[in-house]
Formats: structure tokens, sequence, C-alpha cells
């Protein structure tokens, strides 16, 4: 039998190296388990912040969107109602706004609340509010209030 003093060195240290290498190994294949580990739990947590961040987008959506749709609404009864007094004031013989049993409502306020501030032969003011009574849009005569 040969003994290792008779081996050459370069010979030696690979024989050493082979035997360290499953050691070694072990301590990486522990790192590497400890390290993949915690990248999974970062990745858990990655994905539960997304899924939270896109369930606040996919709720979030209609509500702006119903909104900007509610007030974009207001304003389109609020211009058709301006124009249908502002009509008849200029087509009137003595220039003044109709009263109320002759003022015809237009279609696009026919679902609004409308709410007179000011309402007169010569001025009115009046806003369009949600069912909450949150204002949507004002429009006024340019001589009144």
């Amino acid at each position: 039998m040969v003994g290792c003093a008779n081996l050459p060195r370069v010979i030696r240290r690979a024989l050493l190296l082979l035997l360290l290498a499953p050691l070694l190994g072990g301590c990486q294949d522990r790192e590497a388990r400890a390290q993949n580990a915690d990248l999974t739990r970062r990745v858990e947590a990655l994905e539960r912040q997304l899924s939270a961040v896109q369930a606040t987008q996919q709720s979030g959506l209609p509500t702006d969107a119903g909104r900007v749709t509610a007030r974009a609404a207001a304003q389109n009864c609020a211009n058709s109602l301006t124009r249908t007094l502002e009509t008849y004031r200029q087509n009137s013989l003595d220039r003044r706004y109709p009263a109320p049993a002759q003022l015809e409502v237009p279609d696009a306020c026919v679902d609004q609340r409308v709410n007179w501030l000011t309402r007169s032969a010569d001025a009115y003011t009046f806003t369009v509010t949600d069912a909450a009574g949150r204002e949507l849009a004002r429009q006024g005569s340019q001589d009144g209030p």
C-alpha cells in the first residue's frame, strides 16, 4: 500500500479537494437552501402586494368611471337647461326667463336633480346634484348672482 507521503504534491491536493468537496458542497447547499427560502418568502410577499394593488385598481376603476360619467351627465344637463333658458329669453318680447310652468325641462335633465338657488324673470342660478346631495354642476345667468 502506498502512503500519502509518497504521492506527488499535486495529487495530494487533488485528493484533499475531492474529500473536502462534499463537505463544502453541504455548506453551499445549506446556504443555497436558506437563500432560496428567503427569495421564496420575498416573491410571495411581492405577489400578495401585487394582488392587493390589482384588486384596488379593479374596484377603483368602476367607481371613478361612474363618478366621471355622473359629472358629465350633470354638466350636459346644466348646459342643456342653460341653453333652454337663454333661448326662451332671447325669443321673449320682454327679455325674461320662463316661469316654472313655462319651462320645458330638456331630455338631458330627466334623471337629474336640479336645485334652483335663484329663479326669477331676470336671473337664475341652479345646481345639479347626485343622490347624496354633492354638487356635480352649477350654472347661472350672467345678470344673476
